[in-house]
């Protein structure tokens, strides 16, 4: 059986998470508890932020703030601590993406 032909680029790029490819486009973390409000026609769930209800967390999300403006999640984590702890992971790692806010 011979391999095919996938680059070794090509390989390092499936294999990588998205963000961490462009990880200088973001200055900062956020982490915040989601709820799944419903599902669209497709079937796909209907995510929101629940600040205000934790509590209603169906799991925790882990996104960076662009420099541009807006934000992109990252992960998401069955719970606040493994968030967290991705979360100061990510910020040992990139320094730059301390809190802006403190």
């Amino acid at each position: 059986m011979t391999k095919p032909d996938i680059s070794p680029i090509d390989l390092a790029n499936a294999l990588t998470p998205h963000w961490m490819r462009d990880i200088r486009d973001f200055d900062a973390l956020e982490i915040a508890p989601c709820r799944i409000v419903g599902h669209d026609s497709r079937g796909n769930e209907i995510v929101e932020p629940c600040d205000d209800a934790p509590e209603e967390a169906a799991f925790w999300t882990v996104y960076g703030h662009f420099r541009t403006g807006g934000v992109d999640a990252f992960e998401d984590f069955a719970s606040e601590a493994e968030a967290v702890a991705f979360h100061d992971r990510l910020i040992a790692t990139y320094p730059h993406l301390a809190d802006r806010d403190g």
